[in-house]
């Protein structure tokens, strides 16, 4: 099973973005049989000044985006983007730092519990 994850990061090392105001995100693919992880893009996800201010339009655009993605990893979430994710079958995530540390884990809670969509 492979499952894809969409991380806010500006500079490609470390989760940086609020996913309100991140306007790209990189995709990453997870192999669960081999924990091997495939970069497949930088996204654009057409984000608009506006969603600072948490319009459902503008959050649902960005979903919409990324649902190929079964994990958003950010820095930051408001609870109304939260909601909406997880609507939309979603997982999103917090933590802040290196995006490898935040793998390893996201990678070692999925082995023990087999990610199914």
């Amino acid at each position: 099973m492979k499952y894809r994850i969409a991380i806010g990061t500006k500079d490609g090392s470390n989760i940086t973005e609020h996913f309100g105001g991140c306007s790209r995100f990189q995709i990453l693919e997870i192999n669960q049989e081999d924990d091997s992880i495939n970069f497949m893009e930088d996204r654009v996800t057409g984000h608009q000044e506006s969603c600072g201010v948490h319009q459902e339009v503008v959050i649902r655009e960005k979903i919409e985006a990324l649902k190929d993605c079964q994990l958003v990893l950010v820095k930051q979430i408001g609870v109304q983007s939260e909601k909406l994710l997880i609507h939309y079958g979603i997982v999103p995530l917090q933590n802040e730092g290196a995006i490898n540390q935040a793998l390893k884990k996201i990678i070692s809670f999925y082995k023990k519990h087999q990610f199914y969509r």
